[in-house]
């Protein structure tokens, strides 16, 4: 998990939140929000916003700015520090540092997108489970 740290090269603070990551990341490239926004092709507005915390940042819209910032999107979207003790918090974690949507999880793993909201109550049998290994193995490799 990456706290608060102050990188030594630039004396700026990278911070805890998406918002912080990413004005972080922007000025490691000195670049101006209107050079940032510019690249995924979102209002300069819009990148503000999200870089004042102003409003949250949709998971496509994330992957853009990273794409662009050249970073991981788990860094970004503070996606380290998420939990992962239950079956759940697991697939959600994989979800996020995948990049997709709920949506695109379940068409990437191929149920429908009501059986995973199911799993939040109850894990699934463990033949289902073992299906989900492949997905669930970007959490291994970071």
């Amino acid at each position: 998990m990456v706290n608060r740290t102050i990188n030594q090269e630039s004396e700026i603070v990278i911070g805890t939140t998406p918002s912080e990551r990413i004005r972080w990341a922007r000025m490691q490239k000195g670049w101006m929000i209107k050079t940032l926004a510019a690249k995924p092709g979102i209002t300069t507005a819009c990148l503000s916003d999200i870089e004042r915390q102003v409003t949250n940042i949709e998971n496509t819209t994330l992957r853009k700015i990273c794409i662009a910032l050249e970073q991981p999107i788990w860094f970004l979207g503070c996606f380290d520090s998420m939990p992962e003790s239950t079956f759940f918090q697991q697939l959600e974690k994989a979800r996020c540092y995948h990049g997709h949507t709920k949506l695109e999880m379940a068409r990437e793993i191929g149920v429908h997108i009501r059986m995973i909201f199911n799993w939040k109550a109850k894990d699934p049998c463990v033949a289902i489970k073992t299906k989900f290994f492949i997905y669930l193995q970007i959490l291994q490799q970071i």
